[in-house]
């Protein structure tokens, strides 16, 4: 990231001078596009008025490239930075108050328009490494403006996911979650074996050895397989699939016998967990649905619980939210109600101890969500 601080610093003060305070408020402002004025040889215009009388104020403006940025300040607002970034080439302009301003193209933040997203906190770590804040204090954003100006004139109190550090707050207590919930949250889990899922079958790998399972004839043809698991206990293995009907397999390693536990009623699943306890299948959603939960009882027993994307804390930073699917929720472990869950920003929940990674407790009867650990990029 080129660096921010090699933007022009300003200073206006309009009207009455006033002491300037001692934390700078950061200010962002996204515009995708502006409106044409009547000479149409000019670039679309963006008005922003920045209404902060006796605040000390620093700009960053968002643009996807040729924009005039018309910049105005009330009496007594103290403009003492102007940032102008974005993905698109610096054809920009920017004045402020009629004046031009030379140095404060940075290129290289990305167009943001809500306070969430993995582009949004990509954009906040660079501002917080470079001017030196914690938190913005507000974003402004329009896809399209008119021209009516853009307001700046208040300090958004209430969005906690404008300060950089804000998942710490969200971290729940562990004390009363099972054991079992605690102890892998604690030790970060483990196995000595892994299941890969295909048209043609499973393969097991074991300290001892890999095995092979070919699909039976008697069982419904095997449509995007999608995840595989295995119950050292009972020595069996599960498998999911994508797409139509979908259907829960299972597979006597002892025997080598195929079996169809269930049918999944159209319902696509990116995460698969057996529970011995409870004798049951947990499974969690794909694509958009990563928090559509379903429970299989061995018994025949069905229950389910929906939670929504934006419940969980710190998820939709793993993620272009709104525009791509996040990351699968890895079920790990399932006890006295509370159901334990994984996300990385690869797809990838092997190793908790690299990448960024989120982790929660799910009560599966109310829909709560407890953020139990996290790491960022």
């Amino acid at each position: 990231m080129v660096d921010l601080r090699r933007s022009l610093i300003l200073l206006l003060v309009l009207g009455v001078a006033h002491p300037v305070v001692a934390e700078r408020e950061i200010h962002v402002v996204a515009v995708g596009n502006g409106y044409q004025t009547e000479d149409f040889y000019a670039l679309p215009v963006a008005r922003v008025l920045v209404d902060r009388p006796g605040h000390d104020v620093g700009l960053v403006l968002l643009d996807g490239g040729e924009l005039h940025w018309q910049i105005e300040a009330t009496a007594g607002t103290i403009v003492s930075e102007i940032v102008r970034s974005g993905p698109g080439p610096d054809d920009s302009e920017v004045t402020l108050s009629g004046i031009p301003m030379v140095g404060v193209h940075t290129p290289g933040l990305p167009l943001v328009f809500n306070p969430w997203g993995r582009d949004f906190r990509r954009m906040l770590d660079a501002l917080a490494d470079t001017l030196g804040t914690e938190r913005i204090h507000s974003l402004q954003s329009a896809h399209k403006v008119h021209e009516d100006p853009v307001r700046v004139d208040r300090v958004d109190v209430t969005t906690v996911g404008l300060a950089r550090d804000y998942l710490s707050q969200h971290l729940g207590d562990t004390d009363d979650l099972p054991p079992a919930i605690r102890n892998w949250n604690e030790n970060a889990g483990g196995r000595d074996f892994t299941v890969d899922f295909e048209e043609r079958g499973f393969t097991l790998t074991e300290p001892a050895g890999t095995r092979w399972f070919p699909v039976s004839p008697h069982v419904p043809d095997i449509l995007l397989p999608s995840v595989g698991v295995y119950d050292p206990g009972s020595q069996m293995i599960y498998g999911t699939t994508y797409g139509a009907e979908g259907y829960l397999y299972s597979v006597d390693v002892q025997s080598g016998e195929w079996d169809v536990v269930t049918s999944l009623d159209e319902y696509d699943s990116a995460g698969l967990l057996y529970d011995p306890d409870s004798r049951a299948l947990i499974a969690t959603g794909a694509f958009s649905r990563p928090g559509e939960i379903k429970i299989f009882g061995l018994d025949g027993s069905r229950s389910s619980a929906f939670v929504p994307t934006t419940a969980f804390p710190g998820l939709t930073d793993l993620f272009d939210y709104g525009n791509e699917h996040g990351p699968p929720l890895t079920p790990r472990v399932f006890s006295g109600g509370w159901l334990l869950l994984e996300a990385r920003a690869d797809g990838d929940s092997v190793d908790p101890a690299s990448g960024a990674y989120r982790i929660y407790a799910v009560q599966i009867a109310t829909g709560v969500v407890r953020l139990l650990r996290f790491r960022n990029d």
